[in-house]
């Protein structure tokens, strides 16, 4: 199936594995229970799109620009997410292991029950976004951006913080210790305090 026919489309079971979107324009697809894995999607722009019970594992999703799209129950396992763009995206019971997302843009998102492991999301950027039940583990997230960030039971275990901002966001955020360790220089940062090393 061509890109072009899909605009619009309302589909099922569809085996769209190894399908070729790159830089496909897609506006207001409703896809559920599909298989999307290794889609080569690079640089493309998807619009009101919804993706139910979808698995997306291995895809190349570089590039992509997204607005108000949903994932509802969506594996992203390995996929590859760099410089994507998820405006008011809504993620619902999404699962991502091993993803490459550096410089992601989550900006005023919705993302609930969203469990991100080993992900590599330095600099993205989490502006405005609201997330619930969002747990980030093992994940690289240095140089990430807070600012406005509304947060509930988000949790971070065995992160890397440093250089995140908006850091006055992460209010109510659990993390271990280890990972307060490497926001430290970020809190201090934001607090005007000056680090020294004891003597």
């Amino acid at each position: 199936m061509e890109p072009d026919e899909l605009c619009g489309a309302t589909l099922t079971r569809q085996d769209l594995d190894g399908a070729v979107w790159i830089g496909a324009e897609i506006d207001e697809l409703e896809l559920d229970e599909s298989t999307l894995r290794r889609l080569r999607a690079a640089e493309g722009t998807w619009e009101r799109c919804t993706f139910t019970d979808c698995d997306f594992s291995g895809s190349d999703l570089a590039g992509l620009t997204s607005r108000d799209v949903g994932l509802i129950r969506a594996t992203l396992d390995g996929a590859r997410l760099t410089g994507s763009s998820w405006l008011r995206s809504r993620w619902r019971d999404v699962h991502a292991t091993d993803i490459v997302g550096d410089l992601l843009s989550a900006h005023s998102a919705t993302w609930t029950d969203v469990t991100l492991t080993g992900a590599n999301l330095r600099q993205a950027d989490f502006t405005g976004a609201a997330l619930q039940r969002v747990r980030f583990i093992d994940c690289d997230l240095s140089q990430a951006r807070f600012a406005g960030l509304r947060a509930q039971q988000v949790t971070m275990s065995g992160c890397r913080l440093d250089g995140i901002t908006g850091v006055d966001a992460l209010r109510g955020v659990t993390m271990t210790t280890d990972d307060a360790v490497g926001a430290l220089g970020a809190f201090a940062s934001h607090l005007g305090i000056t680090l020294e090393s004891s003597r």
